[in-house]
């Protein structure tokens, strides 16, 4: 870097502001995101620096503190949660910890031969798996954060002088759509294929149902684009099952990812924990279900709070020693470890003495047939009610020609002719124009709470 610039907030997106306390390295402090290219690649350059050793990020939603309390000294980079839990928090994360989900992340792509590597039954090189990434994703945020380190991780790895990044990075400012897709990943390919790289790529699933949807030329256009990436990371939310076997039989290779930035990002790939990570329950119910928790060498050090106090209450040590994160996601897991997530523990709606995940009234919203070319999206969320404790209530969006006037009654009809039991079938379903969104793509549900109770 080449010194301190303008604080946060300025209208220099290029600008980085550097600030520095005993420890030496300063704290990387970007301006504002704005999705131009020059805001990507301040982004990037600062999160170069993390990945070198020289400068450590601060992405969290208040200043840095003066001096960083004991035991988070080699944090290496600070990014928000996107939960709400009405106390502004931010993850701390070392090096060593956005390292080791490099490294895992690419032992795993080598030995997929789907994804061009070497075959699942010899061991991978150090060096495989390791490729050319297309960021798409906000760097504010650990999986936008993710794909532009892993390409810093592959010019270590590989010996390479630049992050295998497109030039020039992209701008992301416009509407994501299969035309702005297509201008942004053949130059990403072609400069994959010259570097005789894998290219892979990171989505939400907004993203990828736009694109494996589309009716449109255009809309074909970018499937046949997608599906030469050697794999596609889709995480931040549920991906819908009919979705992800749309992808397959376009041949697109996507890759289902679960976590959050408290294990420095997707530590769960296709439901199989990557390898030196360990899912456990926790006070599993009679039906098998419980909170997730996770041991792993990902693992972030904890929260720091705006005062600069840290908060290390979900993290915990076991008898030998490792350290486990317990999730706020109720989680189930096969015989073979298979993980099922089924929704946060603080989202579950308690109506009537009875328990509701809003996921599983999601999910058949989503399948009803009855429901095809009508919603669009849905969140399903639980209001406060003086006879029910809470009632369930549904808003969706609609596609483009539908009635809202008719909406509320088909929703509920569909649902009726499920097998949803009566309780899950939602009293009141509201019709929005779209859904309340976290920065990275989530559904925000406490914003769809509160539109729900006022509405």
């Amino acid at each position: 870097m080449s010194g301190p610039s303008e604080p946060r907030g300025t209208s220099d997106p290029c600008s980085t502001t550097e600030l520095r306390d005993d420890s030496g390295l300063p704290w990387l402090v970007p301006a504002a995101y704005d999705a131009s290219a020059a805001s990507l690649t301040a982004h990037a350059r600062a999160i170069g620096e993390v990945m070198a050793g020289t400068g450590r990020l601060w992405l969290g939603p208040f200043d840095p503190p003066s001096a960083l309390p004991t035991g988070f000294e080699d944090t290496a980079l600070v990014v928000p949660t996107s939960g709400s839990t009405g106390t502004a928090k931010a993850v701390a994360l070392n090096r060593e910890a956005l390292l080791a989900l490099q490294d895992a992340t690419a032992h795993l792509l080598a030995g997929d031969p789907a994804t061009g590597g070497i075959g699942a039954n010899a061991a991978p090189a150090a060096t495989e798996g390791h490729g050319f990434w297309l960021p798409l994703l906000p760097p504010t945020h650990i999986a936008g954060v993710q794909v532009l380190a892993r390409a810093h991780r592959t010019a270590q790895v590989l010996g390479r002088e630049d992050p295998a990044l497109p030039d020039p990075l992209p701008d992301l400012r416009g509407h994501f759509d299969a035309a702005a897709f297509v201008a942004l990943a053949e130059p990403a390919l072609e400069q994959a294929e010259q570097a005789g790289l894998p290219a892979y790529t990171s989505l939400v699933p907004t993203q990828l149902t736009r694109i494996v949807t589309g009716a449109t030329g255009a809309d074909a256009r970018a499937r046949s684009v997608l599906k030469r990436f050697a794999a596609v990371l889709v995480g931040g939310a549920a991906t819908s099952e009919e979705i992800l076997a749309k992808a397959a039989a376009q041949r697109i290779r996507v890759r289902t990812t679960y976590g959050s930035s408290e294990t420095a990002g997707g530590c769960v790939y296709d439901r199989i924990a990557l390898p030196g990570v360990e899912l456990g329950l926790e006070r599993p119910d009679a039906g098998g279900a419980g909170r997730l928790v996770i041991a792993s060498p990902t693992l972030a050090l904890g929260y720091l709070t705006a005062d600069g106090s840290p908060d290390t209450t979900s993290f915990a040590h076991t008898a030998d020693g490792r350290r486990t994160f317990t999730t706020s996601d109720l989680a189930e897991l096969d015989t073979d470890g298979a993980l099922t997530v089924l929704g946060r523990a603080d989202d579950v709606i308690n109506t009537g003495g009875r328990k509701v995940l809003p996921q599983d009234v999601e999910r058949a919203i989503d399948r009803s047939l009855m429901l095809r070319g009508l919603v669009r999206s849905s969140v399903v969320v639980g209001v406060d009610d003086p006879d029910w404790g809470q009632r369930v209530e549904a808003l969706v969006t609609l596609e483009d020609g539908a009635e809202p006037a008719e909406a509320t009654a088909l929703v509920r009809s569909a649902l009726r002719t499920s097998d949803v039991p009566a309780h899950m079938i939602p009293k009141r379903v509201h019709v929005l124009d779209r859904l309340p969104l976290l920065g990275i793509g989530k559904v925000d549900r406490a914003a769809a709470r509160h539109l729900a109770a006022t509405r």
